[in-house]
């Protein structure tokens, strides 16, 4: 009878485990399965929905399929730099308990370090490896150890114990997602070739991060004008795409400045959402409110706004006639007493340049991430500083920023985040891909025209302009001179914004290459002015800068090795030495002309004649025209 009883007994067990009240015998021993250390780190990049990207791996022990989220973790500083080297990682060695939470702390990127104290009271607190006691400190008063007495350092994690530990991460801390734009430039559209993900992937992009947290979405400026699909609406393109994917926020940049101030103010009009800058005055007054508040998920959050003191150089002096920019740390500590007692969190959305942006995370208590762009830097992760993070996303939309607010108790203790790259399995959201369809079609249809052609590629990259002589740079300045009939010409290597490719040229070409309104005129220099902004052009030199001449009727020898203000040593007007007493006249774009770049030898008031004539229309009629290219001839000679 007693056995009878028992084989029903297990044939009961059977059941249910087959019928899901009880684990079954595969299923508990799987959950004691140990986790290797390549598993813990793939589990912790998924989880964290950190972006995966090809990649090469130093690990000889890391195969295809892991590579790329040892990728992510090496990019995030989840694997630190002293783990990294050309040597095994020991992905298939067990993970302990305590390297676990190595692991998992390191991906938090927490602002404080955290006592002992509580990691002391377990029974075992010996047996922990004392290179870790920072990071299991942390664990344990952010609540995310799971055990009581004994904490087991060394023993090897299962596949419970992972499972609580993120179960712990879930329970245990709020996350408020960040994605952030920053230096589009009007790259509005997907461009494949480029790696430009473009308004309707980030739309998508942050659709999915909306979907697993409460997300902002913010802008940095330097967004309404860079491309013909912006331009030629002035910008309105930008606008109705921006208004449904519902940012929340955006702070302009000096290019946001092209239009007019007046007009931008016009666009300001038509967001769905604040435009914020604090350090912009118009006649000693604000010129835009400051900063905006906004609750997610219960915690209110400040964006302060802060727009580069140097737009007064790099925009055209015209358009920002009576406005002032403040020095941003100055600003932000003036909101940061505003806002005090009314906010959980205070984020900068800055286009200000990383420089900056580190001074006010040194220098200012209360800003806590300072998201930033106009510097068109890459910050794979946030970087931590004396008060607070700074976050950057390259430039284009080549990068999108993910960043993470991290709660415990509603206090923020950590800030995380990745970037997202363009690729194949990334899609558009429809909504915003018919908004940019519309537009699209409509530039295409003129921008498509064939309007020249050219035997030669014609050298406009960045890195070149910005630092020597190219063929295009002559070309253009021969055209502006010709044009004006002056004695030199010069132009800025910034508003060249890329090359022309050989063969057909499309007005495409030519409005790509010379995005900007900026006009041709003619001013007058005396020679000892026109030393002075030849010097002002290579003062920087080997570095890049958008204020490099490239000139026409004139060349010039300089020598790096010299002080700044001492560099130019030749310099030669249609064969003649330059005569510093004399008076020149100067064929040059009215952004030069007003003092842009901080020619500040150039003054409006010196402007004899604008013609009105766009840069772009000038280089299409020397094109046309069909006179021969100049190649790179000396004009500009380093020493």
């Amino acid at each position: 009878m007693k056995n009878r009883k028992s084989i029903l007994i297990s044939l009961l067990a059977v059941l249910l485990a087959f019928s899901g009240f009880l684990p079954s015998m595969a299923d508990a021993k799987s959950l004691n399965e140990p986790v290797s250390k390549g598993d813990f780190v793939q589990e912790l990049v998924t989880n964290l929905g950190i972006d995966l990207q090809d990649g090469e791996v130093p690990f000889t022990d890391v195969n295809d399929e892991l590579k790329p989220y040892f990728e992510a973790a090496i990019r995030t500083n989840i694997v630190s730099e002293d783990e990294v080297s050309e040597s095994p990682f020991g992905v298939n060695e067990k993970v302990t308990r305590e390297q676990a939470y190595v692991f998992l702390i390191r991906a938090l990127n927490l602002r404080d370090s955290y006592s002992q104290e509580l990691l002391e009271s377990y029974r075992d607190f010996n047996a922990i490896d004392s290179s870790y006691y920072a990071e299991l400190a942390a664990a344990e008063a952010l609540g995310l150890i799971d055990a009581t007495n004994v904490l087991q350092p060394k023993k090897p994690l299962n596949q419970k114990e992972m499972k609580n530990i993120f179960d712990s991460l879930e329970n245990e801390l709020d996350f408020v997602s960040v994605i952030h734009t920053n230096d589009m430039h009007g790259r509005i559209m997907h461009n494949s070739e480029n790696g430009e993900l473009g308004l309707a992937k980030i739309s998508e992009l942050t659709n999915q991060a909306r979907n697993e947290n409460p997300t902002l979405l913010v802008d940095l400026g330097d967004t309404f004008h860079g491309t013909n699909y912006v331009d030629f609406n002035k910008g309105l393109a930008a606008v109705e795409a921006m208004n449904a994917m519902s940012y929340d926020a955006m702070v302009p940049g000096n290019h946001d400045f092209n239009y007019g101030q007046d007009y931008l103010l016009e666009l300001k009009d038509k967001l769905d959402f604040p435009l914020v800058s604090a350090n912009i005055l118009k006649d000693r007054n604000p010129y835009l409110d400051g900063y905006t508040m906004i609750e997610k998920d219960g915690k209110r959050i400040a964006l302060v706004g802060l727009t580069a003191t140097d737009t007064a150089e790099k925009t055209n002096p015209a358009g920002i006639e009576g406005i002032t920019f403040e020095d941003e740390v100055t600003a932000a500590k003036e909101a940061v007493a505003e806002l005090e007692g009314q906010v959980d969190t205070i984020l900068a959305i800055s286009h200000s340049g990383l420089e900056t942006d580190r001074s006010i995370a040194n220098e200012v208590e209360g800003i806590d991430v300072i998201f930033g762009g106009h510097s068109h830097d890459t910050l794979e992760t946030p970087v931590k500083y004396e008060h607070g993070y700074v976050t950057q996303a390259f430039e284009y939309g080549k990068a999108l920023g993910h960043t993470n607010l991290i709660f415990h108790e509603d206090q923020l203790v950590g800030v995380n985040g990745f970037l997202y790259r363009d690729g194949a399995e990334k899609t558009e959201d429809p909504e915003i891909s018919s908004i940019l369809q519309s537009y699209k079609v409509e530039v295409d249809r003129e921008m498509d025209e064939v309007i020249a052609s050219t035997n030669v590629r014609l050298d406009g990259e960045r890195a070149n302009v910005r630092t020597k002589e190219t063929n295009l740079g002559n070309l253009l300045t021969d055209a502006m001179r010709n044009e004006l009939e002056t004695d030199i010409a010069v132009t800025n290597g910034g508003g060249i914004r890329a090359s022309i490719p050989a063969g057909e040229v499309t007005r495409n070409h030519v409005f790509t290459t010379l995005p900007f309104d900026n006009t041709l005129v003619r001013t007058m220099l005396t020679g000892e002015e026109i030393l002075a902004a030849l010097e002002h052009s290579v003062r920087v030199y080997p570095e890049e800068n958008g204020g490099f001449l490239h000139v026409s009727g004139l060349t010039f020898t300089f020598n790096p090795a010299q002080p700044a203000g001492s560099r130019v040593e030749e310099v030669f007007v249609n064969g003649e030495e330059l005569n510093v007493s004399e008076s020149y006249s100067v064929a040059t774009n009215n952004f030069t002309a007003a003092g842009g770049d901080g020619f500040n030898m150039f003054s409006i008031e010196n402007i004899e004649f604008d013609s009105g004539e766009l840069l772009s229309t000038i280089l299409i009629d020397s094109l046309q025209s069909r006179q021969d290219i100049p190649d790179v001839e000396g004009r500009i000679q380093v020493k």
